[in-house]
């Protein structure tokens, strides 16, 4: 059997009006339920942006994928502002092929490395 990761959230005070959660672990069937219920409580007070690093997570399966829907379904239900902040070229690649990159704010891509001059 796999070894997973144990999922995490720490929320942290980015400014009066900006919420940062930073998400780490493994987000999938198993703990997809702790982020509903976390998002919940989360958006009971006044969340005006919420700032999400998601540069952590080692593996999300299609359950963390609809977790991740959730918190954006709440914000908007909340109006208030979601946005990606940080994470891995996994995540940036699965959001990509299921065209979530077209309705997460993301953060803009790495620049290519600039080839040696000869």
């Amino acid at each position: 059997m796999l070894e997973k990761t144990p999922f995490r959230t720490q929320v942290r005070s980015v400014d009066p009006d900006t919420t940062l959660l930073v998400l780490t672990g493994d987000l999938d069937y198993d703990t997809a339920p702790e982020l509903f219920v976390f998002v919940g409580e989360l958006f009971s007070g006044q969340v005006r942006r919420l700032d999400l690093d998601l540069s952590g997570l080692d593996f999300v399966d299609s359950s963390g994928v609809a977790a991740l829907i959730n918190v954006y379904n709440s914000a908007n239900e909340c109006q208030a502002e979601m946005r990606i902040v940080a994470l891995t070229p996994y995540l940036r690649h699965l959001f990509r092929v299921t065209a979530l990159d077209q309705v997460f704010r993301l953060p803009a891509e790495p620049a290519e490395p600039a080839e040696p001059a000869e």
